[in-house]
C-alpha cells in the first residue's frame, strides 16, 4: 500500500514528494470520506484497538493530527466517562476527541448500567455537535454490541509484527467490523472472524504534546485503571458469586466442561472454580 505524504500549508494539507508525515493511502480516503460526511452535519466515531503498548494511541493521534489540521492539543484527549463530558461540553463542534483506554468508560459489563445510559447520552452529544471520536482500547470485542456494530464507522486493530515491532494495522469497515464482532464473540475474541478490507502501517508520530500526553493522560488513565480494579473487586457482590457458582456448577455436573476448561475460558484461577462449584453443591441442597 502506498505512502501519502503530507504538508500544512496555511492549515490546510497538501500531498507532498516527501515530508515527515504520511498515511497510508487507503486510509487516507477513509479519514477524507469522514470529514466529507462531517460537513454534511454527521459525527464519526472510530475504533482503534490493539493489545496494551501495541501502539493503538500512536495511530489514534495520527488519523486525529490529520482530521484536525494539526490543531489537535492535549484538550483533545479524554480518559473516562465524566472527562469525556468535560471535553465534550467545551471542545468547538466538529472538534476530535480521542478516548484514550476507553475501556474505562466503554466496557461492555456496563450495558445495562447507569454508566452505559450516561455514555449513550453523551455519544448523542457529539452527533449533535458534529464531532469526531476516536476510542482506544485493548479490545474490540468488549464493547456492546450498540457501539461495536451501530454507533462506530470502523476498526482499526494495530498489532506487532513476527519481530514484536509495532506499526502495523487492520481495518473493517462498517459492514466488516459487523461480521467480525459477532463471529469474534463465539469465538473467544477471535479476529479471524472475517478478512480485513485492507491492512497497512502507520507513522510513529510524536505531536509538539506528546511529552505532556505521557505525563497527564497515560499516567492518569493508568491510575484510573487502578482505582477502577479496586472498585470493580469491592462491588462484586453474593449475587454475581451465586450466578457463578450456579453456572459453573451446572457445566462441570453434565460433564459439558472441566475446571480446567472454565479457568482458561473466564481466566480465574482453579481454586476459584473449584471453590464455586463447592458453593453450588449447597445451593442444591437447600
Amino acid at each position: 500500500m502506498g505512502r501519502v505524504y503530507l504538508k500544512l500549508t496555511d492549515g490546510k494539507w497538501d500531498e507532498v514528494e516527501k515530508s515527515d508525515f504520511w498515511i497510508d493511502e487507503a486510509l487516507l480516503t477513509k479519514l477524507n470520506n469522514l470529514q466529507k460526511i462531517q460537513k454534511k452535519g454527521w459525527d464519526g466515531v472510530i475504533i482503534v484497538d490493539g493489545k496494551e503498548r501495541s501502539g493503538k494511541s500512536v495511530l489514534g493521534m495520527v488519523m486525529g493530527w490529520y482530521l484536525s489540521n494539526g490543531k489537535m492539543t492535549i484538550n483533545n484527549f479524554a480518559r473516562g466517562l465524566e472527562d469525556c463530558a468535560n471535553k465534550i461540553a467545551t471542545l468547538p463542534d466538529k472538534s476530535v476527541l480521542i478516548v484514550d483506554e476507553g475501556s474505562l468508560a466503554f466496557s461492555s459489563k456496563d450495558s445495562m448500567s447507569s454508566v452505559q445510559k450516561r455514555l449513550m447520552k453523551l455519544l448523542d452529544v457529539v452527533g449533535q455537535k458534529n464531532m469526531i471520536f476516536i476510542v482506544c482500547l485493548p479490545c474490540f470485542f468488549d464493547l456492546n454490541k450498540t457501539i461495536a456494530v451501530r454507533r462506530s464507522l470502523w476498526l482499526c486493530h494495530v498489532y506487532p509484527d513476527d519481530d514484536y515491532d509495532r506499526g502495523q494495522y487492520a481495518f473493517w469497515g462498517e459492514h466488516g467490523k459487523k461480521v467480525l464482532y459477532g463471529e469474534g464473540k463465539k469465538n473467544f475474541d477471535s479476529y479471524l472472524g472475517a478478512e480485513p478490507e485492507f491492512v497497512g502501517q502507520y507513522l510513529d508520530f510524536e505531536p509538539t504534546f506528546y511529552k505532556e500526553y505521557l505525563e497527564i493522560v497515560k499516567k492518569e488513565s493508568l491510575q484510573e485503571v487502578m482505582q477502577d480494579a479496586l472498585d470493580t473487586n469491592k462491588t462484586v457482590n453474593k449475587a454475581v458469586i451465586e450466578t457463578e457458582a450456579l453456572v459453573y456448577g451446572y457445566l462441570i455436573e453434565h460433564n459439558i466442561m472441566t475446571v480446567n476448561e472454565i479457568c482458561k475460558i473466564k481466566d480465574q484461577a482453579q481454586q476459584t472454580i473449584s471453590t464455586r462449584y463447592a458453593l453450588y453443591k449447597n445451593l442444591k441442597a437447600i
